[in-house]
């Protein structure tokens, strides 16, 4: 399911991704501590913060999710082995899956709250007012560094920044554009 926001592009999320690094005291360039911003949620966004839960307890295919929370902000639920696997073997796709739910509070908190209209099916909402695609875009931002990554093969941009491979693929398909 997918919320529409007020509508942004690839080169302001490009934007709110050094913004993203500088909040959580990450340097600019590099790979991104996905787990170490997640603990430091709280303390950067008020009443937010992250559980662990048993894999049973999110739908299967759904890895991790962003819930309002009673405190005013957001709780990011996280499915164990999703967090055991990004936690314990640096698995990039797990990385990925937490670091895309930060990127919702993240433009939740700079104001792009989703209004009611909500869609069912793929591609209903353009991608620009889409969310889901604004975090899934963000996420790519702030984990492989656009200007830093110009011209780094696929596997290289997976083992450095610790993504998936699927993620190194999309951000070299941009470089082609």
């Amino acid at each position: 399911m997918d919320y529409q926001t007020k509508p942004t592009s690839r080169d302001d999320l490009r934007h709110y991704s050094r913004f993203l690094r500088r909040l959580f005291d990450v340097p600019a360039t590099g790979p991104f501590p996905v787990l170490e911003v997640l603990d430091k949620i709280c303390d950067v966004f008020e009443g937010c913060n992250y559980i662990i839960v048993e894999d049973s307890k999110i739908p299967k295919r759904t890895m991790a999710r962003c819930v309002p929370n009673d405190i005013g902000g957001f709780t990011i639920e996280i499915k164990e082995s999703i967090y055991n696997g990004a936690y314990k073997k640096q698995i990039g796709a797990y990385l990925g899956f937490i670091c895309h739910e930060i990127c919702h509070v993240f433009l939740f908190n700079i104001g792009f709250t989703p209004v009611y209209e909500r869609s069912f099916a793929d591609k209903e909402i353009p991608a620009y007012c889409s969310v889901e695609w604004q975090a899934k875009a963000l996420c790519a931002e702030v984990m492989i560094p656009y200007n830093e990554s110009r011209g780094m093969g696929t596997k290289a941009i997976t083992d450095y920044y610790h993504v998936s491979r699927a993620f190194a693929e999309n951000r070299n398909k941009l470089e082609r554009r």
